[in-house]
């Protein structure tokens, strides 16, 4: 399960999307307004108070199994997820360049011309 050391509006968002609560039925659950949350929102840097912390910590603890793997995806901490193989980057890197380098012979060559998907 994941820890949060210190809860921030980015946290509480995440966690808000991951239980699919609306900011209404969060805000009431955490006894605070809607509009909390939104500047929660809107300023992901903000930590909420001591108490809030606590509740927060609360929700997560009793959130189902798929909530807190939502809750962990919607934070880009999911552990789940393979990583990616170094060479294999490498040469998706080197066909992103082949790739534009024809697109733009081919935009030179004939610029009336558009691609085809």
């Amino acid at each position: 399960m994941t820890v949060i050391e210190e809860w921030t509006g980015r946290h509480a968002h995440a966690l808000r999307t991951a239980l699919r609560l609306t900011n209404e039925a969060f805000a009431e659950q955490l006894g605070i307004s809607p509009r909390t949350l939104t500047k929660w929102r809107e300023r992901p840097e903000v930590v909420p108070s001591p108490y809030l912390q606590e509740a927060l910590d609360t929700y997560l603890n009793q959130a189902s199994a798929d909530a807190q793997v939502r809750f962990t995806a919607n934070l880009g901490l999911d552990r789940r997820r393979v990583p990616i193989d170094e060479g294999v980057l490498i040469q998706l890197n080197a066909a992103l360049g082949d790739l534009a380098r024809a697109l733009k012979r081919l935009q030179t060559e004939d610029p009336e011309r558009s691609p085809t998907p």
